[in-house]
């Protein structure tokens, strides 16, 4: 465990012991019981927008215990007013229900009252998804200007686009990238993704060909993280990267390339849509994006929105 997301910082273990036993604090439990700090981070924020509900400074400090189902379903109706998505919705009323067990446990609320929580309903509806797909004209535009600056930065970043577009890794999978964790001689790349579940998927040849380059030319085979921070003059370090580094160096990449806007998460996107264009199952999709549920792979599928536009240049009266 080690470590838990507070605020905008990161506390240790003691410092959470400290609270834990000064006051009942259901946050800090269900938050803690969260094995991945990207999760941590995401549920912590879903707190905050709930507590800010009721002029609370933080989920830390707040009592927890006038948390009853009403006043949970004010929650709800007041996210729906603000026309927040069912997903974000959703994902609120998870983070609710797990202070509330938590609350439960630790006699902050009864167990009529966590039930009344626990029964809540999550909200039906979709909206259309966000991000988009990148086409291959886009692709081989970005290359080409990462390929003419031929820098020790521009090796790296290559790489990092190669693997999100032809493994569909996530930024935080980028980054808990070591090196012993891809094998060059069957292409394979071993991750770590959501909820401790690992999986290997495989490097198409472009992908093998900028990451081997980054590797060999730039980085150096010792071992550690694949990808590495790079200071000013080309100073390759060891640190690895973060993934707001890694947000960072695709937004410059945008700026600096005139490209149109995309994020990582979109190059993930690419790699779902483009296995489906190639007449890849919905299963093995899934496996292959590391998801729990074909209903999320789903999501990723951008080929209805290229339809679509075709069809509609083609619409004639």
């Amino acid at each position: 465990m080690g470590e838990l997301v507070s605020r905008d910082t990161i506390i240790s273990v003691p410092d959470v012991n400290n609270i834990t036993k000064n006051t009942s604090n259901p946050a800090t439990s269900y938050l803690l019981r969260l094995r991945s700090k990207q999760s941590q981070k995401t549920m912590r924020s879903c707190l905050s927008s709930v507590v800010k509900m009721f002029r609370a400074v933080d989920p830390f400090t707040f009592d927890w215990s006038v948390m009853d189902r009403d006043s949970v379903q004010l929650v709800l109706q007041k996210l729906i007013l603000e026309k927040k998505t069912p997903n974000s919705i959703n994902l609120i009323l998870s983070a609710i229900k797990g202070v509330a067990e938590e609350a439960r446990a630790s006699r902050v609320i009864d167990s009529d009252t966590y039930q009344d929580i626990r029964s809540i309903r999550r909200i039906r509806g979709n909206r259309v998804g966000r991000g988009r797909s990148l086409s291959r004209s886009e692709i081989i535009s970005i290359y080409q200007y990462l390929d003419c600056l031929n820098t020790a930065a521009s090796i790296r970043d290559a790489a990092i686009v190669s693997i999100m577009l032809g493994c569909g890794l996530r930024r935080a999978e980028v980054t808990l990238l070591d090196i012993e964790d891809i094998n060059f001689d069957n292409h394979a790349v071993k991750i770590m993704g959501k909820g401790n579940k690992e999986r290997t998927n495989f490097m198409p040849n472009d992908t093998l060909r900028r990451t081997r380059l980054w590797i060999e030319t730039v980085r150096g085979d010792h071992a550690g993280a694949v990808f590495t921070r790079i200071r000013k003059n080309e100073d390759v370090t060891c640190d690895r990267i973060t993934t707001d580094g890694l947000r960072y160096i695709i937004e410059k990449l945008v700026k600096d390339s005139n490209s149109a806007s995309f994020t990582p998460h979109d190059c993930r996107r690419t790699y779902g849509t483009k296995l489906l264009e190639l007449g890849e199952d919905l299963l093995t999709v899934r496996e292959a994006m590391g998801h729990s549920s074909v209903a999320t792979t789903q999501r990723y599928d951008k080929r209805g929105v290229t339809r679509l536009e075709a069809a509609a240049r083609n619409l004639q009266y």
